[in-house]
């Protein structure tokens, strides 16, 4: 009976309060990312920074006030224009990033347009360098300490087949040709040395040491423009990448490229997964979204813990936070479905029948059959919903705050806070 109390238990766990708005933001402009939270001058308070369709990257302080903004448009010539849509020639499409490149302890802003410039700008939107490549920018650029030497290098994909090395001040390290556009945001594999991990539209997943050599090659069946999330699943000294593909796999390869296992959903993976202990087993679970209008749990093993269904696509990275304060951590996703999803990080347990009792509910088979039968199974379990104005592209959370800010197709912010009835 002990299984029956437990799945009681998970029935009768209930959840109190709302989610709602804090306040809203309107871009006036379409936004295509997710935003990014960060304290980019060093004073202990937040900002939220992300970019447009029209080429701005605003920087928001937690309270929806615009603490300033860059007009990222170009002058293009006549010949250009007729390779470009116009409309959308100067837009950001992947979340800015932020680090210290010049040690000054103050963070710089750095993104990517289609247009293929790379801007970092000061703590106060001034142009510190740019930098112009041969095709578009659609994934996040990545800063790391490639060398472990001090100096951040701006590392980053794009349309013209290359992955690029810049050091700090905006030099070219050096650059790989890939043989196939790079939309996929790269990502450290960092074993005894860095290494670099990204996806190509030829369906590639590659590994690129800090010299610029390929290390390995993985083929996947359709274009990978998710971002691999790299980690130690299972809590001891090996290292995976997990990866989606528009093959509607999710593929966990090995520290050497190798397969180690691979997940079918019914719809591209487009972004990236989330690693999380979310059952406090010392393991890391890994929690995605999917075209096929699913979020799912798995097993660092590649078993479904649960999933749980939307009405479109999910084409952001989940979150995993505790955004009531009662010490149990919930998963926040958006979906194309124009709404936000608080989920149980545990799921919710599901009662088929109780054993031994075949009477209340029909059962098909043999009495031994009921008695072995597991009773029931784990689903995703939704705990709060939020309605937005549009298709939600991605979101992010402030935990000074305990909010989440979330960003939306047609241009609009919301900032969400869980509040009691």
């Amino acid at each position: 009976m002990s299984r029956i109390t437990f799945a009681f238990k998970k029935l009768t766990k209930k959840r109190s309060g709302r989610l709602d708005k804090k306040w809203d933001f309107d871009a006036q402009s379409p936004i295509s990312s997710s935003p990014i939270v960060a304290d980019i001058d060093g004073d202990g308070n937040k900002e939220i920074i992300f970019g447009t369709k029209k080429g701005k990257l605003f920087v928001l302080d937690t309270q929806a006030g615009i603490k300033w903004f860059y007009d990222s448009n170009e002058n293009v010539d006549e010949v250009e224009l007729m390779f470009l849509d116009v409309e959308s020639a100067s837009s950001i499409e992947a979340p800015p990033n932020v680090a210290d490149l010049n040690g000054d302890g103050r963070n710089e802003v750095v993104f990517g347009t289609e247009l293929g410039f790379v801007y970092v700008l000061d703590d106060n939107g001034g142009l510190i360098w740019k930098y112009k490549t041969e095709g578009p920018i659609r994934g996040q650029i990545l800063l790391y300490d490639l060398y472990e030497d001090g100096d951040i290098k701006v590392i980053f994909g794009c349309g013209d087949n290359k992955l690029y090395v810049l050091n700090s001040k905006g030099k070219e390290v050096w650059r790989f040709d890939a043989g196939s556009p790079i939309h996929s945001t790269p990502g450290i594999m960092h074993k005894d040395k860095p290494m670099i991990v990204f996806g190509t539209s030829d369906g590639s997943v590659l590994c690129v040491d800090r010299k610029g050599d390929m290390v390995w090659k993985f083929k996947t069946g359709g274009e990978v423009f998710a971002q691999p999330a790299i980690g130690n699943l299972f809590n001891d000294d090996r290292v995976f990448i997990i990866i989606g593909s528009n093959d509607n796999y999710l593929y966990v390869l090995d520290e050497a490229g190798e397969l180690f296992w691979k997940y079918r959903t019914e719809g591209a993976v487009l972004a990236k997964a989330c690693l999380a202990d979310i059952n406090n087993d010392n393991k890391l679970e890994i929690l995605f979204g999917s075209c096929d209008n699913n979020v799912y749990a798995l097993t660092p093993y590649g078993d479904k813990l649960w999933s749980y269904e939307t009405d479109f696509w999910v084409a952001n990275e989940p979150i995993v936070a505790d955004i009531d304060g009662d010490g149990r951590k919930e998963v926040i996703v958006g979906s194309y479905d124009h709404n936000l999803y608080v989920l149980d990080c545990e799921g919710s347990y599901v009662l088929d029948y109780v054993p031994g009792l075949s009477g209340v509910v029909h059962q098909a088979g043999h009495y031994s059959d009921i008695m072995t039968k597991e009773p029931g199974k784990v689903t995703g379990k939704k705990i709060w919903q939020f309605k937005a104005d549009g298709i939600i592209v991605g979101c992010a959370y402030l935990p000074d705050e305990n909010s989440i800010v979330v960003n939306t197709r047609p241009g609009v912010v919301d900032d969400l806070v869980h509040k009691e009835e």
